[in-house]
């Protein structure tokens, strides 16, 4: 006998209807927990790109710029060196850079900047403090107490400025005074801080200070200065300085009034 057998299938076996419907139920449920997934990948990804654009636009941009904290240093200066320009993104800002810009100015002990999203970037400095002023060629120039050359001294600063004499070599603006003039630096601003105004100049061999009123006070060295001062104060305070000549407070617990020649 010719043909062709085939195998019988075994019948499938019947499923019960309500598991049918549960799996369909379940499949549905991946189904739509998948594409919640890619909706909310989407929608970050949408907002992290509007966002991203958002800081190129000009709703991002730097509208202004502010200085805080100056008092010597002119504010035109500090945005000179900041070199911030209106319209750059605030993304775009290189704020180390102009950190850095602004703390190299000779008058700046340190700078803070901030950037905020209204589009205004502020600039907080922190002046170094003039201790004295040493004389050039180009006037008088404002030092703090480490001897840096600050600028030139403003009207309002000169009278209370001790001027240091006998400085050989005096930098440009940002630069250091010798060494050797540490003593007497440390001399102007104690004299600035218990007594300002009191001596106008104070020359560095042998740290002789001359006062506002007249006569000179012979400090020796810079060691001691609490007692010398204390002991300066209470003579100006309380001895009748009349045809004075010098202090000498080289023993500051034993401070020596001389008078001058002749005087009645």
């Amino acid at each position: 006998m010719t043909g062709t057998s085939t195998l019988d299938r075994p019948p499938e076996a019947a499923i019960d209807p309500r598991i049918r419907a549960r799996r369909i139920e379940v499949r549905r449920h991946e189904g739509r927990r998948r594409l919640s997934r890619l909706l909310d990948v989407g929608l970050v990804l949408g907002v992290a790109l509007a966002f991203g654009a958002a800081l190129f636009t000009p709703l991002l941009d730097v509208d202004e710029v502010t200085v805080v904290g100056t008092a010597h240093l002119p504010a035109e200066d500090v945005l000179a060196a900041a070199g911030i320009e209106l319209g750059t993104p605030l993304v775009s800002v290189d704020l180390a850079g102009a950190g850095a810009r602004v703390a190299a100015l000779p008058w700046v002990a340190e700078v803070t900047l901030h950037r905020g999203v209204d589009g205004v970037i502020s600039l907080d400095v922190t002046e170094r403090a003039p201790v004295a002023s040493v004389p050039t060629a180009d006037g008088p120039m404002a030092v703090d107490g480490q001897g840096r050359v600050l600028g030139a001294v403003g009207g309002a600063q000169a009278p209370a400025l001790v001027s240091l004499e006998g400085v050989r070599r005096v930098p440009e603006p940002g630069g250091y005074l010798p060494a050797a003039t540490a003593d007497a630096l440390a001399v102007a601003a104690a004299l600035g801080e218990a007594l300002p105004g009191s001596a106008t100049a104070l020359e560095l061999d042998g740290l002789v200070a001359t006062l506002a009123q007249g006569g000179e006070v012979r400090f020796g060295d810079a060691s001691r200065l609490d007692g010398k001062l204390r002991s300066l104060s209470t003579m100006l305070d309380q001895v009748d300085l009349t045809c004075l000549a010098a202090i000498d407070l080289r023993l500051p617990g034993s401070p020596v009034l001389t008078r001058e020649e002749g005087c009645s």
